[in-house]
């Protein structure tokens, strides 16, 4: 499982470092992608644009040399047709009958106006040779041939003289393939158009001007312009190979792909990642009606990969070595900006750790820049008030001390010690001072007055009012007055005297120590607990009354219970119902009776101590949000003649 990297682990200005050498990474990354990416995207433009050009320039330039060729094939065209004279008079002489024509004769009689070597063919209707000077093509059927076969049908049908260009012939009727040597032909319809009269010239100056002299320094031209170019071919429409320039091992003749290429007329391309090789076919379109071959040629260009592939190695180096640069020097950058800001810094963290120690005239040295210097002055003008507020706090800390002891003075010392009945009670405030209070007035010597009230707020001001209702209540309360008159009366004095949202709620009983009956007011307070021993089960004593110090006038009635042996009853404020824990969760009136009813059977002490242990393990860490007070009365099972050592009160544990 991956760690979460937190940068609060990190000192400032190991943060500052880090925050400014991502920064400069993240920007020089950047950067170097788009400059990089920019870059190879311009070669591989460059390298199109090159490879475009070249084979632009090769596809006109082969154009250019077959118009000088057209020419050249042209010049011979007027002497072959002075001399069909002779080969259409042999032909009308034979009157018709090919049988009787010599034709070796007549190729002696016609060579010598020819420079090279003259022979002659006769193709019938069906595109057979039926006669030659030439025993090897004897009965080449051209229909094996259709485009060739449907020129020379249309041309026999005709009665004009025709000139072929400089193309192959046929090597023997056998194979069938055109890679024969280079001749001139020529053809003349007869006049009965049952033959086509053709005519083979062979010159030794023919494979030499047309290769070397028109293709191979189109070639080298084209290889000087573009270094990429590993070798140049060039084919024929009969596949057959009129040129090879350059050194490259042998990919071999892509058969199919020449074919689709002279079939369809389209341009293709081969890709070789194994050998880091682009191969393009150029189709050569030089077919014209005016002659019977197809001149139509095929470039193949091979291109290696491998200067373009050098060329982006070192631009990716040259932008690594800069990105290399660049990172060394802003981590130098960001080393002496961490430096500059953090120094500073540094400087008031020990002038603080030193007024943190309880050096308050120490102040922080001046600083370099301003912002530092703004940040000293207030610094040192918050220790100014912090050392006054000090002195203030130390002066109100004293006073709540006083207040809180005087406060305790409040509470009873001792608790109080009656015929059969055990009583337990504790106050914990949550501040220093609090509003709850708890007191025990003793009325006579077997009536026991019980109060717990709750004063709404927290703080000295709740104190204060606490101070006043228990003044109150104790001046008013005697034994010659009914419940619901000590607490009326009480009501007008408080409420008279209490401001605005103060008041308190009260629970007060008195219990006849003897007999074990209790009455009692609920002037808005918690209900109170009261577990009967007899039947195992536990109620609650219902308010009788509004809370005290709301308003003047109020009536309240008295309550009645009778506490037998083993009876308890447990009087508490909301701190304990209302205690939080960490995730928020109130401790409740379930929890307590719960607790109330697990531990009844245990001694007054017990109980009170059982309740706040479970109420201190449920707030746990959390932080008490209330003043906590409870107060258990429990009869004791024992006979009501029996009494204690001696009565009276005993101290407060």
């Amino acid at each position: 499982m991956v760690k979460k990297i937190s940068l609060s682990r990190f000192t400032l200005r190991s943060t500052l470092i880090l925050c400014i050498t991502a920064i400069i990474l993240i920007v020089i990354m950047f950067l170097l992608a788009a400059a990089y990416s920019q870059a190879s995207s311009e070669l591989v433009r460059q390298n199109e644009e090159q490879a475009r050009f070249s084979e632009m320039y090769l596809r006109e330039s082969l154009v250019i040399a077959d118009h000088g060729l057209k020419l050249y094939d042209s010049s011979l065209d007027p002497l072959m047709e002075e001399g069909f004279s002779g080969y259409l008079a042999a032909y009308n002489e034979s009157g018709g009958d090919i049988s009787r024509i010599d034709l070796e004769s007549l190729k002696a009689s016609l060579n010598p106006s020819f420079s090279g070597v003259l022979d002659l063919y006769i193709i019938n209707e069906s595109g057979v040779i039926v006669a030659s000077t030439v025993p090897s093509v004897m009965y080449l059927d051209f229909r094996n041939y259709p485009e060739f076969f449907s020129s020379v049908t249309r041309i026999r049908e005709d009665d004009a003289f025709v000139a072929d260009r400089i193309v192959r012939s046929v090597a023997n009727t056998t194979e069938g393939t055109v890679i024969g040597q280079l001749r001139k032909f020529a053809f003349m319809p007869v006049p009965d158009h049952r033959y086509l009269l053709e005519m083979g010239l062979l010159m030794e100056g023919f494979e030499s001007q047309r290769s070397e002299l028109s293709y191979v320094e189109i070639a080298d031209r084209i290889q000087e312009m573009n270094p990429s170019i590993e070798r140049i071919r060039i084919f024929d429409i009969n596949q057959n190979l009129i040129l090879e320039q350059g050194v490259t091992p042998d990919t071999g003749l892509h058969t199919t792909q020449l074919s689709d290429i002279f079939t369809t007329g389209r341009d293709s391309t081969i890709k070789d990642t194994t050998t880091h090789q682009v191969i393009r076919y150029l189709y050569i379109d030089l077919k014209e009606s005016s002659t019977v071959s197809d001149m139509s040629l095929v470039a193949e260009i091979t291109y290696t990969l491998v200067p373009f592939e050098s060329a982006l190695s070192q631009i990716l180096l040259y932008y690594v070595l800069i990105g290399i640069i660049a990172v060394v020097m802003g981590i130098a950058m960001a080393f002496s900006i961490a430096r500059f800001l953090s120094k500073p810094i540094g400087d008031i963290i020990e002038d603080v750790e030193q007024i943190a120690r309880g050096d308050l005239a120490h102040t922080i040295r001046s600083m370099p820049n301003p912002e530092f210097r703004k940040l000293e002055e207030s610094i040192n003008l918050m220790i100014g008030r912090i050392e006054t507020y000090s002195r203030q706090l130390e002066r109100d800390k004293a006073e709540i001390q006083i207040a809180a002891e005087i406060q305790r003075t409040f509470l009873p010392r001792r608790e109080p010690v009656l015929d059969n009945f055990e009583i337990s009670a504790r106050n914990i405030p949550a501040q220093e001072v609090g509003g709850d209070y708890y007191d025990f007035i003793q009325l006579d010597d077997r009536n026991l007055g019980i109060v717990i009230a709750d004063v709404a707020g927290k703080g000295i001001p709740a104190a204060l009012f606490m101070a006043l209702s228990r003044s109150i209540i104790r001046a008013v309360a005697t034994r010659d007055k009914s419940l619901d008159e000590i607490i009326r009366e009480s009501n007008d004095l408080i409420t008279a005297d209490a401001s605005a949202g103060m008041f308190v709620t009260l629970f007060y009983c008195v219990l006849d120590s003897r007999s074990g009956h209790l009455v009692y007011v609920n002037a808005g307070h918690n209900p109170p607990l009261h577990y009967r021993n007899g039947t195992g089960t536990l109620h609650t004593l219902l308010p009788s009354g509004m809370a005290m110090g709301v308003m003047p006038g109020n009536t309240y009635s008295v309550g009645e219970l009778d506490l037998a042996p083993g009876d308890v009853l447990v009087l508490y404020t909301d701190g304990v119902t209302e205690a939080f824990n960490m995730p928020g969760e109130e401790f409740g009136e379930g929890r307590l009776m719960d607790t109330v009813i697990a531990s009844h059977d245990l001694r007054a002490g017990e109980i009170l101590g059982t309740i706040f242990s479970r109420v201190h393990d449920f707030i746990g860490e959390a932080a008490q949000s209330d003043d906590i007070t409870v107060v258990v009365i429990r009869h004791m099972l024992r006979s009501l003649n029996e009494k204690d050592e001696k009565s009276g009160m005993v101290p407060l544990s």
